[in-house]
């Protein structure tokens, strides 16, 4: 069994960019006005900055267990989160899609999506061990006949997760 998880040094910049936004709206909010358009523009911008900082403590806790019979997801200080459990026989899709931070593609992130009876599990490349777990997720899908998209296997083509021929690689 493999557990997989997003660690601290992976998200440090998400935290920095949330502190440090909500940090400045909350100290330009001391100057506006609280009838003015700026003042609503800037509770608004503070709440996404208090988002971003709640949605990426989420991701922290979240440990993504992997084995041969199927993948699981829970948190690890459970906030209420119900564990997902998507055992391979009974996955139902598997995409990977490749987002892209730069007009020329050179940077930017893959998210594996696994669709099954237990639920929908997403994650990103920067949880410890993506391309393990995504080599495994293609594998099942080759092995259980579930149909890629042609965008997927590019992607996986492109982290080499999949044989020229597109299917997964043991």
């Amino acid at each position: 069994m493999s557990r997989m998880y997003y660690p601290f040094s992976r998200l440090w910049p998400d935290y920095l960019r949330s502190g440090l936004g909500l940090l400045i709206c909350l100290g330009l909010l001391l100057f506006a006005a609280p009838q003015s358009v700026i003042f609503v523009l800037l509770v608004g911008l503070s709440l996404l900055f208090a988002c971003l900082g709640v949605v990426t403590l989420w991701r922290q806790q979240i440990e993504v267990q992997l084995d041969s019979s199927g993948v699981a997801s829970y948190g690890r200080w459970h906030f209420g989160q119900r564990r997902r459990v998507i055992p391979w026989a009974e996955a139902s899709g598997v995409t990977l899609r490749y987002y892209s931070t730069r007009r020329d593609r050179s940077e930017g992130w893959l998210q594996l999506t696994i669709e099954g009876h237990g639920g929908r599990l997403r994650v990103d490349s920067d949880l410890i061990g993506f391309p393990l777990l995504a080599r495994e997720a293609l594998s099942a899908a080759d092995r259980y006949g579930i149909p890629l998209s042609d965008v997927t296997r590019a992607n996986a083509t492109r982290i080499d997760v999949m044989d020229g021929a597109g299917r997964g690689m043991p």
